[in-house]
């Protein structure tokens, strides 16, 4: 009869078994099939093959060139999610009263997609160099959405602020909470302003994942 090891129940022939070596190395190779660093080329070659994942699986993908392990919470998730940035260095302006995602003369919307780490959580880090032409306040904040469910939305209370006419780099930094472990949500920058206009320039977003 097969016994197995103590620690990762790994079958191994006993002296009364059928001399089958072929078997008992299959028995062998299946066992530690699973337990192995499995390797595909993205999302949808792991799912189509790993049908029915166990945590603790681990797996590598080509496509984003990341590790992925599956939690008890019945997702893949980052091994060791990492830091995503963004940045530009082009000069958008705005006279907004309320937030908006693009600024004019800087068409392209500051934002980052990232997957959330199995805690939910995530800190946001925006900044810019900003110029009020008058006195005033101006603030740069972030949206995050998981698809078109607004986890957080852009607020006074997590932006950078810049008051008065001189040209001013600031930052702020705030958790995201309630984020999909696993799932891939998008962080927009976000600006507004109390004067007539203000530009935004060397602009940045950055999420660091929180284990």
């Amino acid at each position: 009869m097969v016994a197995l090891t103590p620690l990762g129940s790994l079958p191994y022939p006993q002296p009364a078994d059928n001399a089958d070596i072929p078997v008992h190395l299959q028995s062998l190779a299946e066992a530690v099939d699973g337990r192995t660093v499995l390797r595909f080329a993205d999302a949808a070659a792991r799912d189509a093959k790993v049908t029915d994942p166990i945590p603790g699986m681990v797996a590598w993908l080509n496509n984003p060139g990341r590790y992925y392990h599956f939690t008890a919470a019945k997702q893949w998730a980052p091994l060791v999610p990492g830091p995503t940035h963004w940045s530009s260095t082009l000069t958008g302006t705005t006279s907004s009263t309320s937030y908006v995602e693009t600024l004019t003369g800087a068409t392209e919307p500051l934002a980052v997609s990232f997957l959330a780490p199995p805690s939910g959580i995530a800190l946001i880090t925006v900044g810019a160099r900003i110029n009020n032409s008058a006195a005033g306040l101006s603030y740069f904040s972030a949206s995050v959405k998981q698809g078109t469910r607004v986890v957080s939305a852009a607020a006074d209370t997590r932006a950078a602020i810049v008051g008065g006419t001189n040209q001013v780099s600031a930052s702020s930094q705030f958790p995201v909470t309630g984020l999909t472990a696993g799932a891939v949500h998008t962080v927009t920058g976000a600006f507004r302003t109390t004067t007539a206009s203000t530009g935004f320039s060397n602009r940045f977003l950055t999420i660091t994942p929180m284990n």
